[in-house]
């Protein structure tokens, strides 16, 4: 099991802000992020680290209810005009029927009578579920005072990173430990040659590490091997084949120390007994790890 947080303070600026909309969400990552505004409502983007969130959120000097809503990543306007129901809503005065009070309705049976529904209590100290890798928004309502939250992330499934794609993620959401497929890559049988047809998907990723000059990516090879029977053969042919992808590369003009390369052998696969070409391409894969955005 492992966790991980993220602490925002925000203080009240001297300068105005307008308020801010859902569209200019800012994108909240690992470490501390320091943001001014003295608006009304505050709008934060952030991907789910874990599939258990724990937020604690508080006004500077303030003893009164923070509030705040979470809402799956929707369209800004849809959320805007009520058509996206909130995950946890905690605000004064209000009873939002969200979706984790729904769920409490479903799972014991409760009666959704406006009345029945009004009685449901949230504590909204407990963690709350969310899907692992999925891109939330948090709406802060700050009432021109200064505040700070904290996001902390628990249940992280290791052995299922996040994934993301080079075709349509902003930079500003690459983070360290994301992992992207090459999944037009392929290989000879038991070879570490790839095919030619291989190339268009290798000269896609050459292109985004020379857009993107501070990120350092490891390049890890699978093997497809539910033998178990040659244990040094999968290690020797993963090395390789990791080895293959980091010199393309290099040799067409990435830098060498950007790129580290290692083999995971068998130890990885997804299909443990592979039951058709499916299972065993998955299980026979080449994954880029982004390990430093400088």
């Amino acid at each position: 099991m492992k966790f991980c947080f993220l602490t925002i303070l925000i203080p009240i600026s001297l300068q105005l802000f307008g308020q801010l909309d859902c569209q200019s969400a800012q994108y909240l990552k690992k470490k501390s992020i320091y943001v001014q505004n003295n608006g009304q409502e505050s709008w934060y983007k952030f991907r789910a680290k874990g599939a258990l969130l724990d937020f604690v959120g508080h006004y500077e000097q303030e003893d009164s209810l923070f509030e705040y809503e979470i809402y799956p990543f929707s369209d800004c306007r849809k959320i805007q005009s009520g058509l996206v129901t909130p995950i946890r809503s905690v605000l004064n005065n209000s009873k939002v029927v969200t979706r984790e009070i729904w769920k409490r309705v479903v799972e014991e049976g409760i009666c959704a009578c406006p009345s029945c529904l009004s009685k449901i209590h949230i504590d909204n100290k407990k963690s709350l579920r969310l899907k692992q890798g999925e891109l939330y928004l948090l709406k802060v309502l700050s009432h021109g005072k200064s505040f700070e939250f904290t996001l902390n992330f628990d249940n992280i499934d290791t052995l299922n990173p996040i994934q993301f794609s080079i075709d349509s993620i902003p930079f500003e959401e690459i983070e360290i430990g994301m992992v992207y497929q090459l999944r037009e890559v392929f290989f000879v049988p038991a070879q570490a040659k790839y095919l030619d047809k291989s190339i268009p998907e290798l000269k896609k990723l050459e292109l985004f590490l020379k857009k993107h000059q501070v990120l350092k990516v490891q390049v890890r090879g699978h093997v497809n091997g539910p033998a178990q029977t040659k244990p040094s053969f999968y290690q020797s042919l993963s090395d390789d084949r990791a080895l293959a992808i980091k010199e393309f590369l290099v040799k067409n003009g990435v830098d060498a120390k950007r790129v580290d390369a290692k083999g995971m052998s068998n130890f990885q696969m997804r299909y443990p007994s592979p039951k058709d070409a499916f299972q065993a391409k998955e299980n026979r894969r080449v994954e880029i790890v982004i390990l430093a955005v400088k």
